[in-house]
């Protein structure tokens, strides 16, 4: 009918579509089409938005070696844009540093308050490594802008911990498979100086640049970034 075709039209018009498909639309039985047409229009208006999913619930750990550090008593995920699930599973342990020490100084960084949620599935994903460590940063930009967090401060965010966060590869990596295959995990950190950073800040304030600048400039500045130096992929 036309009015099942209009609701069929709204899949591709997200939200504005849903309510021009519904204004002045009079009560009616409701047929499988429109039922069906419904089930898309929902689908087309929320499958790419980015989200979080149950609550953070913490404990902290009395265990010497995990001093001042948490345990999920919950599983927490977020969803991101493409539809990748990130599941923080109930156990997992967080370090809750997700900003490198030598830069808490820094101004203008969002308040831990503001990204909790986005830094328990990165300081999750940081310690279970089983994603690239490019992906699991890129992830907090992505999960901070969804709690909230103005873009120019999550990328600002964002640049501190590329700069001094973890990095690590994964267990099925070429650089496991030719050179480290009896190795139990290969992380580092860069040694990413205030000095080198601050300005890279500055210049993400002014001009909001791209991810891929960002860590381009990041790069760059960074003269002792570790010890394994090469192109990794997403």
């Amino acid at each position: 009918s036309e009015d099942d075709f209009d609701l069929f039209l709204c899949a591709h018009r997200g939200s504005e579509g849903v309510q021009e498909a519904f204004s002045g639309m009079t009560a009616a039985p409701v047929t499988a089409g429109v039922t069906f047409a419904v089930w898309l229009c929902s689908a087309a208006v929320f499958a790419d938005q980015p989200g979080f999913s149950g609550k953070v619930v913490v404990e902290v750990i009395d265990e010497i070696e995990f001093v001042h550090k948490l345990r999920l008593l919950e599983d927490f995920s977020f969803t991101d844009a493409g539809g990748k699930v990130w599941l923080a599973r109930e156990g997992g342990i967080l370090d809750g540093e997700t900003v490198p020490r030598q830069f808490y100084f820094f101004e203008r960084l969002p308040y831990l308050a503001e990204y909790r949620k986005a830094a328990v599935v990165h300081d999750y994903f940081s310690r279970i490594r089983t994603e690239p460590w490019r992906l699991v940063h890129r992830t907090l930009y992505h999960a901070s802008i969804a709690e909230g967090v103005a873009e120019v401060q999550a990328k600002m965010l964002y640049a501190t911990v590329y700069a001094g966060g973890w990095r690590w590869e994964v267990s099925a990596s070429s650089c496991f498979r030719s050179c480290h295959v009896a190795a139990h995990s290969l992380t580092w950190k860069p040694a990413a100086t205030a000095a080198e950073v601050q300005p890279v800040l500055q210049w993400i304030e002014r001009d909001a640049p791209a991810l891929e600048d960002i860590d381009a400039r990041l790069d760059a500045a960074i003269r002792k970034p570790g010890p394994h130096v090469f192109a990794q992929g997403f």
